[in-house]
């Protein structure tokens, strides 16, 4: 006799009526009432749904697991690229379940339809939860369980920190566990039709695609499709399943044989008699279920092992009544089982129940490779186990006694998960937000042609363009640089030097230690933070690996860009006050010729000369309205004008342009340097010539300068004036200026008595003239580019005296705006020209510092953006030509990128022109992009 089925096939239907018996009309759908059932179910996905979607996209973080973004970029690579990977594919998992990730994707309008492409995932991950929950509803029933008991298999499916945490995440673990159940809910069927045994099988080889540990669970649905079809197809029926199941799994094979990829490259069938594969390169399929079937975590009966280390540390701690509770309801359902087919009964679901959640725990414990998100297998046969377990007590008292002990025992559920703690952090704590806020910064702030090595859950949002247009082409997951040839040879030429940053999580640095991850280890030992993103116990970290490279460049365009859009008006550099300064017309010529942009050049030099140049032949320090207020010159501004012209007309052979700066450079020495007790000096400016206490600034001296003026202005002793200042400058960093000690800072102000030739304070406008400010900290910077053109040892010996500038910024990780002259800092928070003053200095006499302090401040500190009305999409952020080495090519051709289509760049206020004007210069000295043009060959 055959053996009993676990789901009986309904009463035969009622006889048709007799001819002539008048016909009812059948009911619209939406007229026809739900069964008390229904109702109960819809009720079920309503707490499912809330369950799982209240804060899903802010909990787990982004960054949690590597395959969430793993499977969204190979979901992208279907969409986009039509290929199932976006790298070598190499049969690490069957590829249906990202398949229907892009399918989602495609269907809803791309990757970045409901916000980040892991937002997207994680709603289909919703969505297939809330198909479950009919599903496992409707299994629960076919074995047996009472309306209330299936009712708390649903609720504790839904409801357990287990479950809420795991299924939320993109992982083809629950796209397998949705074809699996909707499988059995098909073989538990009771019509015995024989099309529900073809579609089990098909939904079960889907799920065999998605992912092969569903292999794990056929057992357990053979012994039900047995069980279940033998009344009615016999052996015919478990024939049909097999056939369907073969059918759609052969196509994973067959596509690895129609590419020439199912055995080892050049192995053929030496790999199957002598397991050798004779080339060792190319993908293969065999080859990956081997290692993926070889790959160790410790005996089954080693408690030590990966299973009973997650069992411990993991698993109980997330939800004790539903692992150990599920456990020991599948050992008692599987007792229950064998024994009643000893004592010869029929009634075999309780063994089928056992035989599903005894598979799913026989793989973890198996001794392989365990990670924590694999117990999702387990998950909803724990819940039908702990179901049907408690039928026999749920089905005895009437409906409404059983329902009443249901939903107290839900509830008490519920509070217990809520009390206990486990549950609160999935809906209040938005650890996502670390994530999310550094990706911003990263498509906002970063050149699209960075070389970013980066964690997984940020790959398809770097890559698809997104809000803006922005992508990154180059950038890469860290497990590709450490394992894939293609990118660690290809792409980053086995060359940490070739990365410009590394953008990652807490967790990742033992990640790449354990990867061998040798690119990125050597990257970070020589990289500075940029910026930190924190939230809720997550963070994420930038890294920029010190050199100069493709950010310098389009840092330095962006500069110029806001500076011309915001402040130039008909080549004047206009403040928003409305005055021009002298200083600010010499930087913009100077950013103009290091920049090789003639018409901007040009347009500020001509505006210049018509509009300052003084009848000695100096420029006019300020102008407003038209006219000129005050017609004084500074001999900084004179000077920088000067070596402008003459770099200009050498980079440009143009002889006009080199004999303004002659003409400048002679009217500097007749009106601005003084001779006292033999010795030529630099002064402050034409105002000084006949003061007893000449004004001396030391931020003026500019060495480099004198020497280029030296060769075009022979007959004056430029040597003397570079001799003379470096004598001022380390004469003034020392001295204590009347105050009781010095800090070994250069005074904005200092004065030189023409009777003694001795540096004393110099009396200015009752203000602090000896302190360490605005105007000093440009004297590092002017002694730090006379070292790069010269190699001045006077210039090393000064920059190396800058020690109370290091100690700042290792103790604060910055430097003040103003500090006394002994030290006391008079104004605490820093200035953009102080940092660029500290950058300059810590260059030469500490570079790791130099390089955080630049990396903070200068890159992490940008604004960077698009124009007002400029649309994203059209606004590049790249150095024009976005060539890179050479003299100068940091720079190059900057003048394309500073119109309406340039990003803009701005440092603290954009108001203040003389904040921008040094974080452009202070960039393009750490970049190096300040050549010696007079020294360079002609064109």
């Amino acid at each position: 006799m055959a053996s009993s089925i676990l789901v009986r096939r309904p009463a035969a239907p009622a006889a048709p009526a007799a001819p002539g018996t008048p016909a009812v009309a059948r009911p619209a759908w939406w007229a026809v009432p739900l069964s008390a059932e229904a109702v109960l179910v819809l009720a079920l996905g309503a707490v499912a749904l809330v369950a799982h979607g209240l804060n899903m996209f802010n909990y787990p973080s982004l960054g949690r697991f590597d395959d969430e973004g793993i499977y969204m970029a190979q979901a992208w690579a279907v969409l986009r690229q039509g290929q199932l990977a976006p790298y070598t594919y190499f049969y690490d998992h069957a590829p249906g379940g990202w398949i229907l990730i892009a399918t989602w994707m495609g269907l809803t309008g791309g990757p970045h339809t409901f916000g980040s492409a892991l937002d997207g995932g994680r709603l289909l991950m919703l969505l297939l939860h809330l198909a479950m929950v009919p599903l496992l509803y409707r299994i629960a029933r076919k074995l047996g369980c009472p309306p209330p008991a299936a009712a708390l298999v649903v609720l504790l499916f839904s409801v357990s920190p287990l479950s809420v945490f795991y299924q939320r995440l993109v992982l083809l673990d629950n796209i397998m566990l949705f074809w699996i159940l909707l499988s059995l809910d098909l073989v538990l069927d009771g019509w015995g039709r024989l099309s529900r045994v073809v579609l089990s099988g098909l939904c079960f080889g889907v799920a065999l695609l998605t992912k092969e540990t569903a292999l794990f669970l056929s057992p357990a649905v053979v012994f039900m499709a047995v069980q279940q079809r033998r009344e009615h197809q016999g052996r015919f029926g478990l024939s049909a399943w097999l056939l369907s199941v073969s059918l759609v799994a052969s196509f994973y094979p067959l596509y690895a044989l129609l590419k020439e990829e199912l055995l080892p490259a050049g192995s053929s069938l030496a790999f199957l008699i002598f397991n050798y594969n004779l080339k060792g390169e190319g993908a293969s399929l065999i080859e990956a279920l081997q290692w993926q079937s070889t790959r160790k975590g410790g005996g089954m009966l080693n408690l030590n092992n990966e299973f009973w280390q997650l069992v411990r540390g993991t698993w109980l701690g997330q939800d004790a009544v539903l692992f150990a509770g599920g456990a020991l309801a599948v050992l008692a359902n599987l007792i229950r089982g064998v024994v009643a087919r000893l004592r010869g009964g029929r009634d075999r679901r309780a063994l089928a129940a056992g035989l599903l959640g005894a598979m799913p725990l026989l793989y973890l414990a198996r001794g392989g490779i365990v990670f924590d998100f694999y117990v999702l297998a387990a998950l909803p046969f724990l819940c039908l186990n702990l179901g049907v377990l408690v039928s026999p007590l749920l089905s005895r008292p009437r409906a409404v006694v059983s329902g009443t002990i249901a939903a107290l025992a839900g509830l008490a559920l519920v509070g217990h998960y809520w009390t206990s703690g486990a549950l609160q952090p999935l809906y209040t704590a938005h650890p996502a937000a670390a994530p999310r806020t550094a990706l911003s910064w990263v498509k906002e702030h970063l050149p699209l042609d960075s070389r970013i090595v980066t964690f997984d859950a940020t790959w398809v949002d770097l890559h698809e363009p997104g809000a803006g247009g922005r992508f990154f082409p180059d950038a890469h997951p860290h497990w590709k640089v450490a394992l894939d040839p293609a990118i660690r040879g290809g792409v980053f030429k086995e060359d940490w030097r070739t990365v410009d940053y590394v953008l990652m999580t807490a967790n990742l640095p033992q990640a790449f230690q354990d990867s061998g991850n040798t690119i990125v280890l050597e990257a970070l030992r020589n990289a500075s933070l940029v910026k930190r993103w924190e939230a809720d116990g997550d963070a994420v970290e930038l890294w920029k690996v010190n050199k100069p490279g493709t950010t310098e460049g389009a840092l330095l365009a962006a500069g110029t860009a806001h500076i011309a859009e915001r402040f130039e008006r008909g080549g004047a550099l206009v403040r928003p006050d409305g005055t021009v300064a002298s200083e600010s017309q010499a930087y913009a010529m100077l950013r103009a010729v290091w920049s090789d942009d003639r018409a901007a050049f040009d347009q500020v030099w001509g505006w210049t000369q018509r509009s300052l140049v003084n009848r000695k032949g100096l420029l006019s320090w300020l102008w407003r309205d038209g006219v000129v207020v005050d017609t004084h010159a500074a001999s900084d501004a004179d000077t920088d004008a000067a070596l402008a012209l003459l770099l200009a007309g050498r980079r440009w052979n143009d002889p006009e342009l080199l004999a303004a700066g002659r003409r400048l450079v002679q009217a500097i020495w007749e009106h601005e340097v003084i001779t006292v007790r033999g010795k030529p000096y630099i002064t402050a400016g034409d105002w000084v010539q006949e003061t007893p206490v000449v004004a001396l600034n030391p931020s003026y001296f500019s060495p480099y300068a004198y020497r280029v003026f030296q060769d075009v202005d022979p007959q004056h002793d430029w040597w003397g004036v570079v001799n003379s200042g470096y004598e001022v400058l380390f004469a003034a960093s020392s001295a204590t200026l009347g105050a009781e000690r010095s800090a070994g800072l250069p005074p904005d102000w200092v004065g030189l008595d023409r009777a003694t030739g001795q540096l004393v304070p110099l009396r200015l406008d009752s203000s602090d003239t000896v302190r360490y400010g605005y105007d000093a900290a440009r004297t590092y910077w002017r002694v730090a580019l006379d070292l790069r053109w010269t190699a001045d040892g006077r210039a090393s010996a000064y920059l190396s005296q800058a020690g109370f500038l290091r100690d700042e910024v290792r103790r604060e990780g910055q430097v003040s705006a103003v500090y006394g002259r002994d030290g006391t800092v008079i104004e605490r928070p820093p200035s953009v020209v102080g940092h660029a003053g500290a950058l300059a200095a810590l260059l030469t006499l500490d570079p790791p510092a130099a390089h955080a302090l630049y990396a903070n401040h200068f890159v992490g500190r940008a604004v960077v953006s698009c124009p007002a009305g400029q649309p994203a999409a059209r606004c590049a952020y790249r150095p024009a030509g976005a060539a890179t080495g050479g003299a100068g090519s940091a720079v190059a051709g900057t003048a394309g990128t500073a119109g309406a289509e340039g990003r803009q760049a701005v440092w603290a206020n954009p108001d203040d022109l003389y904040a921008q004007d040094w974080a452009w210069f202070a960039t393009a000295l750490y970049a190096d992009a300040l050549a010696n043009l007079w020294q360079a060959p002609a064109p």
